[in-house]
């Protein structure tokens, strides 16, 4: 008994040592350390505070549980992410450029968050609880895409006949898939690779920019035509 009681007493005092906020920041930290090179289902509290200067009974001081832990992780990216990406979704300045600084802000978020995003959405189908976190993830973005989307069809900017939801839908689901691949795990891509190829594909499915560049260039063929038809 003695034994025990003395070693609760340590675990107790070295978690004293640290401030709530620097302890869950602790916590958070080796969190994503972890998740950078394990799946969600890994995850263990003994796994997850053997990381750290903290005892184990310390993670509930903060934490109700590991869905909680990686709830609060995924609003944290989704908060920077949502600052990082205004310019856009608010509709600021030139919408084109304005799109690839909002764009730009989120590819930077996953660079540094990766595997958050990446943990939940590879959890959500077999996780209740995290499908009903990315669920509500997805759908807010989607919303404030959709909602872009249709200010800028009032303001003729965008064509009237583009089904804002599914577009919002779509261009979302795009981001987040090559996302996770690219940046979810080391090694990483290219983040100016692939802020310029989502860019591009948003661009042409909003703006129709790459589409009519298309329809103006004409097949080799109809030039040499047109040539001979000069001639005679």
């Amino acid at each position: 008994m003695s034994a025990t009681r003395n070693s609760t007493e340590k675990a107790t005092n070295r978690s004293r040592r640290h401030l709530p906020d620097e302890a869950k920041q602790l916590i958070r930290q080796r969190a994503v350390r972890f998740l950078w090179e394990h799946p969600f289902r890994d995850l263990t509290v003994a796994k997850l505070m053997a990381g750290t200067e903290l005892s184990r009974p310390a993670f509930y001081q903060y934490f109700g549980d590991l869905h909680g832990l990686i709830e609060a992780l995924l609003g944290k990216v989704e908060a920077v992410m949502r600052q990082t990406a205004n310019p856009w979704i608010s509709g600021e300045g030139e919408p084109i450029s304005a799109l690839h600084a909002s764009l730009g802000g989120v590819v930077q978020t996953c660079v540094e968050h990766g595997p958050i995003i990446r943990a939940v959405a590879e959890a959500a189908p077999l996780d209740e609880r995290l499908e009903q976190a990315w669920s509500g993830f997805m759908g807010r973005w989607d919303d404030a895409v959709k909602a872009r989307i249709e200010a800028q069809q009032r303001d003729g900017l965008i064509a009237r006949s583009l089904d804002a939801q599914r577009a919002a839908n779509a261009l979302n689901a795009l981001d987040a898939t090559v996302l996770i691949s690219e940046f979810g795990r080391h090694p990483q891509g290219d983040p100016d690779a692939v802020l310029e190829t989502l860019h591009g594909i948003w661009v042409g499915a909003l703006y129709g920019r790459t589409p009519k560049r298309l329809r103006a260039s004409k097949p080799s063929g109809t030039k040499r035509n047109k040539k001979k038809r000069t001639i005679r």
